[in-house]
């Protein structure tokens, strides 16, 4: 009954507030004091069906269930005021949204689209995120009525379905290959259980454990759900196949001590990359090491796990630390290296400041610019736009170089024709004095063309050298006619001497391979066509028969036979030729005697010395190095001797 007489004085009390005007509900239990009290109260009223009462707030009673029953198709009277109030301020932020910025909507949707076009989509997927964002927030904003609006919104939904294919096709392509690696690393521990043969040959089983270790490490990654599992299955049978090795110990150590040794040179590698100035490229490398060390390394010996662990940790964190340090410190580590870059294009203008005259200049210049290019392009690590600018003015440097050096080798190549033209008519100038037999008169003008020969311009070796093969026969050939005494010789003679200089010059072989037989009948043949021939006065036949024999010299050292050959064929031939020159002859027999008597003097010297060894000295090298020059002595005596014998038969 207390409780009863609270909550009627508390009804009471409600239906008295003015702002609710609300009657409450008539208690069920007409015993009850509180239903005394509601009739008392409210028993001569009506109750207004429009009047609805408040809705409990606790879902879970019977009061607010009873409430839904009886009122839930109906709206209270005050959710019916703050509906309109609500429509109200929704229109008012309608005609604001119709104000929003069709320009700005379409510099997002252009950046939108280039992001997604760009090769690089898949790094850039934060920004196109917050692009997307941004855009949809734009469209909810934007008149979507408009012609523009339509075509920016398609243009947009068409490129996000173009980003959604892209991504479909690359996450479906990774989960593919990840899958089949899966796969693959299923089937590679599968092998490596049954590796475990009792009847097997533990060498055998380690080289193909050590096959299937390597293609394991080969093999891509895995899901990512499944990555450890593998992981750890792989590891287990490992050990596994490990602990079976137990009766072959050999094979273990060897193994620990393989990667012993193989862990030691990371160790020592990563160590060495504090030395590298370069810490970007340091990390890198420091990176593969780890991966290196994780993926294709084994387990080494326990007592060195540790030690060898800790190690490449303490070389590791250096690399961190750097790196760390490097973070913090690389805004003005790339303002100095664009300072660095800045004064390689300094020194790459002063390049050409002053251009070389020469080609040997250029050449040299040619070299400095671009050691140049290689130290700007070894400075890296710049700002974005400091890079461009720098590269900007790298590009204006070497187009202004290649610039200045095609203009030169332009004009180089005038000059070169100009040069080739000079020396051309020199040739020509030489050629029709020899040939219209204006020897004796031209001898200062012929001298005065090889001055001038000397003082033309640069020429490539190859160009000049075919001017000067072509230049110097003519000349010695001048200088042959005036020394030769041609320029005495009527036209009959001069004849002759054309004739005989031209038999000369068609001297050859056909081939190489000639016997000594073949080539003595040959050469004996042409000699005798050239005794046939008429004489001329003795200067010019002398001149003519050296030329000879320089030509059959020549023509004999290149054929494919003994030099010892060679030699006597030459020899036999200069013979042939100098028979009817006695003054020759006598000349050459001079010679041999001279030489024949110099060689005896020596071998009579060390034969003098030969005495000073005793008869039991045959084994001392002395004696045998003497002993062996005096037999070469002899033998050098003996082939004068037989020379001079030659002679004297002729």
């Amino acid at each position: 009954m207390k409780d009863s007489n609270k909550k009627s004085k508390k009804s009471s009390s409600d239906s008295k507030d003015p702002v609710k005007k609300i009657i409450p509900e008539m208690p069920k239990d007409k015993r009850t004091k509180a239903y005394k009290d509601w009739v008392k109260q409210y028993g001569d009223q009506e109750t207004d069906s429009k009047i609805i009462p408040e809705m409990p707030k606790d879902k879970r009673t019977k009061a607010y269930k009873d409430w839904v029953k009886q009122y839930g198709g109906q709206e209270s009277s005050s959710k019916k005021t703050s509906k309109k109030v609500k429509k109200s301020k929704v229109a008012e932020v309608k005609k604001t949204k119709n104000k929003a910025s069709k320009t700005n909507l379409g510099d997002l949707i252009t950046s939108f689209v280039d992001f997604i076009n760009s090769e690089e989509w898949f790094q850039k997927r934060k920004e196109i995120e917050e692009l997307r964002s941004k855009i949809n927030l734009s469209l909810k904003k934007t008149d979507s009525e408009s012609e523009e609006s339509r075509l920016l919104k398609s243009t947009f939904f068409q490129t996000l379905k173009n980003y959604s294919h892209k991504k479909r096709k690359y996450f479906s392509e990774l989960s593919s290959n990840q899958q089949q690696n899966l796969v693959i690393r299923q089937e590679l521990i599968v092998k490596i259980k049954e590796l475990i043969v009792v009847d097997k040959n533990p060498n055998s089983l380690y080289s193909k454990f050590k096959i299937l270790k390597e293609q394991w490490h080969n093999t891509g990654q895995v899901p990512i759900i499944e990555r450890n599992n593998i992981w750890e299955t792989y590891r287990h049978h490992v050990g596994k196949f490990y602990d079976f090795l137990h009766l072959n110990r050999d094979l273990r150590d060897l193994d620990y001590k393989h990667n012993y040794e193989e862990k030691l040179k990371i160790i020592e590698r990563a160590e060495k990359l504090d030395e590298i100035d370069d810490i970007i490229k340091a990390s890198r490398d420091l990176n593969d090491l780890h991966r290196l060390w994780k993926n294709e390394l084994g387990p080494v010996a326990r007592e060195h796990s540790d030690d060898l662990w800790s190690r490449f940790q303490t070389a590791s964190h250096k690399i961190h630390s750097k790196r760390q340090d490097f973070q913090k410190e690389i805004s003005s580590v790339q303002q100095v290296n664009f300072e660095k870059k800045q004064n390689v294009i300094v020194k790459m203008r002063e390049l050409t400041s002053s251009m070389p005259s020469s080609h040997s200049d250029w050449q040299n210049r040619i070299k400095d610019f671009e050691k140049l290019k290689v130290e700007f392009q070894n400075i890296k690590n710049l700002q974005k736009n400091k890079n461009k600018k720098s590269w900007n003015d790298f590009r204006i440097a070497t187009k202004a170089f290649n610039t200045a050096k095609n203009d030169f080798y332009k004009n180089q190549k005038k000059e070169l024709k100009k040069s080739i033209d000079i020396k051309k008519a020199l040739v020509e100038e030489v050629k029709n004095i020899i040939e219209k037999n204006k020897i004796a008169e031209n001898s200062g003008r012929v001298k005065m063309i090889q001055e001038e020969w000397k003082k033309v311009g640069y020429l490539p070796r190859k160009i000049s050298n075919s001017l000067w093969d072509e230049f110097k026969p003519l000349v010695n050939r001048y200088y042959d006619i005036l020394k030769s005494g041609a320029i005495n010789l009527n036209v009959d003679e001069q004849k002759l001497y054309d004739k005989k200089s031209k038999f000369i010059d068609k001297i050859k072989f056909t081939k190489k391979k000639y016997t000594v037989e073949e080539i003595k009948e040959t050469f004996n043949l042409m000699i005798s066509e050239w005794n046939e021939m008429e004489q001329l006065n003795k200067n010019s036949s002398n001149i003519l028969n050296s030329n000879l024999l320089k030509k059959i010299s020549s023509t004999i050292k290149s054929l494919e036979i003994e030099p010892k050959e060679k030699n006597n064929l030459i020899f036999d031939f200069e013979l042939e030729l100098s028979k009817s020159d006695s003054g020759e002859l006598n000349k050459k027999i001079q010679f041999i005697k001279r030489k024949i008597s110099d060689l005896e003097d020596e071998s009579n010297q060390f034969q003098n010395n030969l005495e000073f060894f005793s008869s039991s000295s045959s084994d001392n090298p002395l004696f045998k190095n003497v002993s062996t020059k005096i037999e070469s002595f002899n033998e050098k005596i003996a082939f004068w001797r037989g020379r001079l014998n030659q002679i004297n038969k002729v």
